[in-house]
């Protein structure tokens, strides 16, 4: 029987769809947009991880503090209390108007005229938790203080509805500079040159070593 299900949206799907290119500018904003992080769609997004991380956490601390359960009510509040705090500094809105990209972030607001308005772009970046790496995406908005300084605005997107930044991608063109275009290709084949020769080394290495493990059985028997 066919399976109909729906695949859900990943947030490295949503990179792979809409714009990340950092050597990009923004020349057309034809529509207006606007996009919310709040914890509606973080619990939208992450309910399961949330629950289990819960349910983890509550009974390593029941099992640690058995005997004192007060101190389990102490740690749970102090969890959500951080959570709380987490929630409340992430969350902001972003609205594309009519001749400004506003963003309000708690009590505080903000706005670029477009003719300061560089670039709109998902970046990736990749941290380490125990040597294991995690990958999260922020939303990066460039502009020009002057004619000779660039600023940049940082905004994480775990508390983003997925759809609504394929939407909010789709409101703008973007014009791709040529050199910047040809250095971010030449870059990009350079990359997978070096993934292809350090997997035929790896491969030869691993090939090599099996064949002096058979032939050292072999001679050791």
């Amino acid at each position: 029987m066919k399976n109909n299900k729906k695949k859900k949206l990943k947030f490295k799907d949503v990179y792979s769809k809409v714009n990340h290119n950092p050597y990009c500018q923004v020349t057309n904003i034809f529509k207006k947009s606007t996009i919310s992080s709040n914890i509606k769609n973080l619990f939208h997004n992450s309910w399961q991880i949330i629950l289990i991380a819960l349910v983890i956490v509550t009974a390593v601390l029941i099992y640690t503090f058995w005997n004192n359960l007060i101190v389990v009510l102490y740690c749970l509040l102090l969890i959500l209390f951080l959570f709380i705090v987490t929630v409340h500094y992430n969350s902001y809105k972003i609205k594309l108007e009519n001749n400004e990209f506003y963003f309000k972030i708690g009590f505080q607001e903000n706005s670029i005229p477009y003719n300061k308005l560089g670039n709109i772009y998902l970046d990736k970046e990749t941290m380490k938790f125990f040597f294991i790496p995690f990958h999260y995406y922020n939303l990066k908005v460039t502009y020009f203080e002057d004619e000779e300084k660039i600023g940049i605005f940082s905004f994480p997107t775990f508390m983003l509805n997925k759809n609504d930044i394929i939407k909010f991608f789709s409101s703008f063109d973007i014009e791709v500079y040529k050199s910047e275009k040809e250095t971010i290709e030449k870059e990009k084949k350079d990359k997978k040159n070096f993934y292809n020769a350090l997997s035929i080394s790896l491969g030869i290495l691993l090939l090599v070593l099996f064949i002096t493990a058979i032939i050292i059985y072999c001679y050791s028997r």
